[in-house]
């Protein structure tokens, strides 16, 4: 009997043991590890784990744990005192903690859970806190009176202290820290325009208003992770070793990386949210090596309040890349600021060597009511790229965007960076659809800005929008100013940079200052009309009223090929035509290429060109002309050489209103017999053309070859066979002096050589037309004949009329059109 009562009792500890070895994990997820002058106790209940003791000094409490992990369902509970301000716990032990259910402390006290080895927070896990939380894999902390609480406690029980934490003691490959979550932060936007919407009901880890929530460790996790501080301060830092310093800020704490030489990365997936909004200030500061958000991931502070929001800092050394969206595609990866009332958006301020924003990401200040959007500064000292657009959206580009919807001005953006490159559908743009005036964009490389689009984008015949740079108004605000400062500017096919207006509103001033310059897109400024859809979104007028604005260029060398455009443009009805300048050393434009400045009403734009030498070639044009009734503008050229060729032209023409002026300021004038200088009206008054010309011999100044890639044709003065071509040299006989020398330091108006209506030809001059070949045969030199007619012939040492085989009195009769 004995022995079975033994045997009995014997199996029920057999199973006794069996039910502890398997629930030990459950039971054994915090244990104490008796450190401490007075250690931590446990008390579990149901699903509580309470935990008392621990060391008090003044207003913080120690806890030491051999290890600490909280279950999932389950809740672990400081039981600390009112008075206390800080919990610091530590796992001296050798496991990872893992966190996936509740975290609970009394009063306002901050909790620090410091575990070198690493810490993980499941989808479950929770903050129910009064304080700031800190989670490090640090293996120190240290106080302001010198005092190292380490996380490898030594034999000696520690002096502990009541002085308040001043840093983070991060050892050699530190643990890393990993947030797992759902990614429900946030909600899909109900339009494009509208605010991004958070999702009150989403689970994550949480602080109270006005707290910090900061992970500082080794590599950085978080997939489909959130994390909410709201109005408070969300703090992330992944350290490989060195000193994180700690500084409290009213009732958030700071952290500062001076003292830290190598870092690691963090990467935030799935859906994954930093969320500082609220009512008033939030901040949001993300150090490491190289930064990523993924699938939809995103960084946002709403201000809902009348006080100003703080700043989103973000610190990469290496890189920081933010790229494409969620599977579904409704959530774009960004990094963005909001204000939804009368307080400012914070600003946005990243500092790397390299960052990359592809496949429809974006980095984003918004203003909506009446509080003045936040800025964007960016310092990537090596390159700057912006890739592409959302697969399965074309139209959602990547890009840098400050837009103003409300009263207030929209957020400026500054670029600092190596190199700039916006590749098929990238851009950076700052937008007024309100009332609120546009940001400034200011865009310094000291290598090279690129906007291009590829063939293969080009070519394949679906919708999409092309990379650009760009400063606009769609309704009443004022446009930004847009401002380039780059050694190497390409704005490559289809690609454009503008100041604009679709709307009442003016359109702000681009400033160009490169060394070169290769355009096939087009620069420029104008009034735009809205098609329907930008109409309908962003109510803007039918016809637009403000004005272009201006644009000013100071180059080197400024080379316009294949369509190329500079220009100034006014679609709408004000009579503010604005003004294009230009100063180069070398302008080329080749192959249909222009510089522009036209309108449909009122006064055309005026353009002014300063360079040394100016060509011309294959179809290309400078003009400033006017529609309907508008006045062409006026063109001032003042250059050493000016070559024009196949058909190139420069012209200030009208169509109803009167034609505009040109003055040409130059010591070499060339023109083939198919290229044109005129100043004409349709049917209105023509306008003149004058050539200052400050040598008497001026044509025969040499073209550089450098400079000039073709030999420039030069119109016939005399040509020696009959053919089908027919060419005209047009002069207006008024205020011409009476000796050839003196000409060349005066002025010589020259009308159009387009044909006008007979009811103006009183008004016209006397025309010269040659019906023979335009074989060309090079003239230098500008006399008068014995009609008082100016010719324009070849140089000899005693011309004469009685040459015949050189005479230009012979190829010409006086008519009128």
């Amino acid at each position: 009997m004995k022995v079975r009562t033994i045997s009995f009792w014997g199996f029920q500890g057999s199973i006794l043991s069996s039910l502890l070895l398997i629930l030990s994990p459950a039971i054994a997820q915090i244990t104490p590890d008796k450190t401490l002058p007075v250690n931590s106790q446990v008390i579990r209940q149901d699903n509580t784990n309470q935990i008392n003791g621990g060391t008090i000094k003044g207003n913080n409490l120690f806890h030491s744990f051999e290890q600490f992990s909280v279950l999932t369902g389950t809740r672990t509970y400081f039981n600390n005192s009112a008075n206390i301000q800080n919990i610091f716990t530590r796992i001296t032990g050798n496991s990872i903690s893992n966190i996936d259910g509740i975290l609970k402390a009394n009063g306002i006290a901050n909790l620090f859970l410091l575990n070198r080895n690493g810490i993980i927070f499941g989808k479950n896990a929770r903050l129910e806190i009064g304080g700031s939380f800190f989670a490090s894999t640090a293996n120190a902390i240290k106080f302001s009176d010198g005092f190292e609480w380490r996380m490898n406690p030594s034999q000696t029980t520690p002096l502990l202290t009541i002085s308040t934490p001043i840093g983070l003691q991060i050892g050699n490959n530190s643990g890393a820290i990993q947030i797992n979550g759902t990614g429900l932060g946030l909600i899909a936007q109900s339009t494009i325009i509208s605010p991004y919407r958070r999702n009150k009901d989403a689970t994550g880890l949480q602080v109270q208003p006005g707290k910090t929530l900061a992970l500082v460790g080794g590599e950085l996790t978080l997939e489909g992770g959130t994390l909410s501080a709201e109005q408070g301060r969300i703090e992330l830092g992944a350290v490989n070793s060195g000193f994180v310093s700690l500084s409290s800020i009213t009732q958030e704490w700071a952290l500062r990386y001076e003292e830290v030489s190598f870092f690691k990365d963090i990467n935030l997936s799935q859906k994954s949210l930093l969320d500082t909004s609220g009512s008033s200030s939030g901040s949001i500061a993300l150090q490491g090596k190289s930064i990523f958000l993924s699938s939809g991931s995103v960084l946002l502070d709403q201000n809902l309040g009348s006080f100003p929001s703080g700043n989103i800092n973000i610190n990469a050394i290496e890189s920081f890349q933010v790229s494409g969206s969620a599977p579904v595609g409704k959530f774009i990866s960004f990094v963005g600021s909001e204000s939804l009332g009368s307080g400012s958006g914070a600003s946005i301020d990243i500092l790397t060597q390299h960052l990359v924003i592809q496949a429809g990401a974006g980095i984003s200040t918004r203003t909506y009511s009446t509080g003045q959007g936040g800025n964007i500064n960016i310092n990537a000292t090596k390159s700057v790229q912006l890739l592409g657009f959302l697969p399965l959206d074309p139209l959602v580009t990547s890009g840098i965007i400050t837009t103003t919807f409300g009263t207030q001005k929209a957020g400026n953006i500054a670029v600092s960076t190596g190199k700039l490159l916006n590749q098929d559908g990238g851009l950076i743009a700052s937008l007024t659809t309100g009332i609120g005036d546009g940001g400034d964009i200011v865009l310094n490389a000291t290598d090279s800005i690129e906007l291009t689009n590829s063939p293969q984008l080009i070519n394949s015949g679906q919708y999409y929008v092309p990379s650009y740079l760009a400063s606009q108004t769609f309704n009443t605000g004022i446009s930004g100013n847009l401002t380039i400062n780059t050694s190497r500017l390409i704005v490559g096919d289809q690609a454009f940079a503008n100041t604009s207006t679709l709307g009442f509103g003016d359109a702000g001033t681009l400033t160009i200052n490169a060394s070169d310059m290769e355009i096939s897109g087009s620069i420029g400024a104008s009034t735009t009309k809205a098609d329907m859809a930008t109409q309908e979104l962003f109510g803007s007028p039918p016809m637009p009223s403000g004005s272009p604005g201006e644009v000013n260029i100071n180059a080197r060398y400024l080379s316009l090929t294949n369509g190329g455009q500079v220009n100034i443009t006014n679609e709408g009805t004000s009579t503010a035509g604005g003004k294009l300048t230009i100063h180069a050393d070398s302008i080329f434009l080749n192959n249909k290429s222009s510089i522009t400045a036209s309108t449909a009403s009122g006064v055309g734009g005026d353009i002014q060109v300063n360079v040394i030498d100016l060509l011309l070639n294959n179809k290309s044009y400078i003009t400033a002309s006017a529609d309907n009734q508008g006045d062409g503008g006026n063109i001032r050229i003042n250059a050493d050489i000016i070559s024009g060729s196949k058909n190139s032209s420069i012209a200030a023409d009208a169509f109803e209103g009167r034609g505009g002026n040109i003055t040409i300021n130059a010591q070499g004038l060339f023109f083939s017999a198919d290229s044109l200088i005129t100043a004409s009206s349709k049917y209105g008054i023509n306008g003149t053309v004058k050539y200052n010309i400050l040598e008497p011999n001026i044509y025969t100044t040499k073209i550089k070859a450098e400079v000039i890639p073709i030999t420039p044709q030069i119109t016939a003065v005399c040509p020696r066979q009959v053919g089908t071509g027919r060419s005209s040299f047009v002069v207006n006989s008024r205020n011409l002096q009476s000796k050839p020398n003196n000409l060349m330091y005066n002025n010589v108006e020259d009308s159009n050589s387009l044909p006008v209506p007979a009811f103006n030809n009183s008004q016209n001059p006397k025309l010269f037309f040659s019906n023979q070949p335009t074989q060309v045969i090079e003239a230098n030199v500008l006399i008068r004949d014995s009609q008082g007619n100016l010719v324009l012939t070849t140089d000899q040492a005693n011309p004469t009329w009685d040459n015949a085989s050189l005479s230009a009195s012979s190829c010409f009769s006086g008519s009128q059109w």
